[in-house]
């Protein structure tokens, strides 16, 4: 009996410590504030217009604390992608939208 009154007051106690994952945090990671707009630098790696997406392997983010690492993003108009072609160096910008990140622009470097 006691024992499983302990696990349900530690279950309790995880629980209600739990923090939600802030907008644009990189999945594992726990942020007090994240911002609501970030800037990164990359290489496109694939783009898929019709999905209205693009996968960039992006440098390090500092604003949102994020390493390196390559990512498949929403794009927010289809648009966006005109002219963006696999193995082109660009600087984007992200917005957090329901608290994923998403494209909101792309410039060629």
């Amino acid at each position: 009996m006691k024992t499983r009154m302990m696990i349900a007051v530690a279950a309790a106690l995880m629980s209600a410590t739990t923090v939600a994952m802030p907008a644009l945090a990189h999945p594992g990671e726990n942020h007090a504030a994240a911002p609501q707009t970030a800037e990164g630098q990359g290489v496109v790696k694939a783009v898929d217009a019709k999905a209205g997406t693009i996968t960039i392997a992006h440098d390090p983010i500092a604003a949102l604390k994020w390493p390196s690492m390559t990512m498949k993003f929403k794009v927010e108009k289809a648009a966006i992608l005109n002219g963006v072609t696999v193995g082109k160096k660009i600087h984007f910008v992200l917005k957090n939208v329901g608290g994923k990140p998403v494209v909101t622009e792309i410039h060629a470097m």
